[in-house]
């Protein structure tokens, strides 16, 4: 294999790699956090205007349809964060195999919820199941995941704002044809083709600015049997990632046939855009991730470390103290039990922000090999808990066994990373971060029932007490963000990239 090319390794200080991962993850969870808001208004919308009877059934097929859809992406969009940014294979290489699976997976779907195999399956199933339903939700997920993948080819071309305004057509559509679906009285077949059409403009404008973007280190242009046999490892990882924080859920669905399952799965779609902050936080920084290890050393993963674990100990304390008042607001009565759940959930924030760092670390450290190991052990130990917990306690037991598997998956994280020679410092930045929290968690307590003055206090809180750190403990604390006035670029030869 090829070594990397000119522009993944050239020469630049550690200071200089932390403030471009610092760049990347910015303006990615700036587009995150956009996207995600609109695709928490779609979902909030969706079962609001369901009620819990018809999201009994809508809501369990949306929680199972991206585990189909998951076989069409095969862990192209990992791959593909890697290979653009390393040059090691080309985007035409990538699309292909993601076309020729998209094809076959389709197909596939379509054999069974299409032909008279579908009543014989349903007869056998639960009374939510409708495959049909199910493979339109599908083809959407699917879609959605085209997008993203545009995305990601937009951001290793340098096009970082162009990917986030792909990103905010797609969640934006989403929105706008589910509302008007469910404004003209649409059934659920009919509201989930309206999610698939509002795919349409995104999908045609990533093309287009990749049109305009091009990039002058294409790649190889591997065939489609090279490309699936490189993704594979990242494909069982991206798999089972997509399984894992659905275990307790899938479990409740199964063994549970009254309201309590459908109003988790509620709960559990208001934590899920929470999760996906330290995705956009850690995929942003990926290129400067993959030239530290490249290089061997730098200041990439302390501060990025740093950074998802103060932005995640305060999400974790405020929607603890504030999910009684959060719940009735966003969605309503029917709803409310779902508020002690998310208080459970709330302390797998911490370990969760981690674990996605621990991840893209591991892919840059060329350890993706390690992943589906890691994630496995915490899917057994998820499926085994949700056995134990779901019989006896319900949805109490499955947020219970949600929070152990996510603090489990931790340290197995820093165990591999360190393993790996790629460790990632977490112990530090998580005690900082909780102790920076206490001023703000004891502000909002004495607000926790007003939701709007909640969240002002708590932000302007925690801000000042950031800001007084800053000010009063300017060592400490640049040390712990990873700033370096006087860093010096690592002499280390850059290492040959291998698929």
């Amino acid at each position: 294999m090829r070594r990397v090319t000119s522009h993944s390794t050239r020469s630049r200080g550690a200071g200089a790699e932390a403030d471009d991962a610092t760049r990347g993850s910015a303006i990615k969870l700036t587009a995150e956090v956009l996207t995600r808001l609109i695709t928490l208004a779609t979902t909030l919308l969706i079962i609001r205007e369901l009620g819990v009877e018809r999201w009994d059934v809508f809501g369990r097929l949306w929680f199972v349809a991206p585990l189909v859809a998951e076989w069409a992406e095969f862990g192209l969009q990992a791959t593909a964060t890697r290979a653009l940014a390393a040059g090691t294979l080309s985007l035409r290489a990538l699309a292909r195999a993601r076309a020729t699976l998209f094809v076959l997976v389709g197909a596939a779907v379509l054999a069974v919820a299409a032909t008279p195999l579908a009543a014989s399956v349903e007869r056998g199933a639960p009374s939510w199941l409708h495959l049909g339903i199910l493979a339109i939700l599908a083809l959407y997920f699917a879609l959605s995941g085209w997008g993203e993948f545009l995305g990601v080819a937009l951001r290793c071309r340098g096009a970082r704002i162009q990917e986030g305004l792909v990103l905010l057509i797609l969640r934006a559509g989403a929105l706008a044809l589910a509302a008007a679906a469910l404004a003209s009285g649409a059934g659920l077949a009919e509201l989930a083709w309206a999610l698939v059409l509002s795919t349409a403009p995104a999908l045609a404008l990533g093309a287009w600015l990749l049109v305009r973007h091009p990039t002058s280190f294409p790649g190889e242009d591997a065939p489609v049997g090279r490309v699936l046999r490189l993704a594979a490892p990242l494909a069982v990882y991206a798999g089972l990632l997509l399984l894992s924080p659905r275990v307790e859920g899938l479990v409740l669905s199964w063994t549970r046939i009254d309201a309590e399952a459908s109003i988790f799965l509620a709960a559990l779609n208001l934590f899920w855009p929470l999760s996906l902050v330290p995705q956009a936080v850690a995929s942003g920084a990926m290129p400067a991730l993959t030239r530290e290890a490249q290089a061997g050393a730098g200041l990439v993963r302390r501060r990025t470390a740093a950074t998802l674990a103060l932005f995640a100990a305060p999400a974790a304390v405020g929607l603890f103290l504030v999910a009684p008042a959060l719940v009735p607001i966003i969605l309503d009565a029917d709803f409310a039990p779902a508020a002690r759940w998310l208080r459970i959930l709330s302390l797998a924030l911490v370990p969760m922000f981690l674990n996605g760092l621990l991840s893209w670390a591991l892919i840059a450290a060329e350890r993706a090999s390690l992943l589906p190991r890691l994630v496995a052990t915490r899917i057994v130990v998820a499926f085994l808990l949700a056995l134990i917990l779901v019989p006896r306690f319900g949805a109490t037991g499955a947020a219970v066994g949600f929070v152990i598997a996510e603090l489990l998956l931790l340290l197995l994280g820093v165990r591999a990373a360190g393993a790996a020679g790629f460790s990632v410092p977490v112990a530090q930045p998580i005690a900082v971060s909780l102790v920076a929290t206490v001023p703000m968690a004891l502000a909002v307590w004495g607000v926790r029932d007003n939701l709007p003055l909640a969240l002002a206090v708590g932000f302007v809180t925690y801000a000042a007490t950031l800001a007084a750190v800053w000010h009063l403990l300017p060592g400490p604390a640049r040390r712990l963000l990873g700033v370096s006035a006087g860093a010096r670029p690592s002499g280390d030869p850059p290492r040959e990239v291998k698929p």
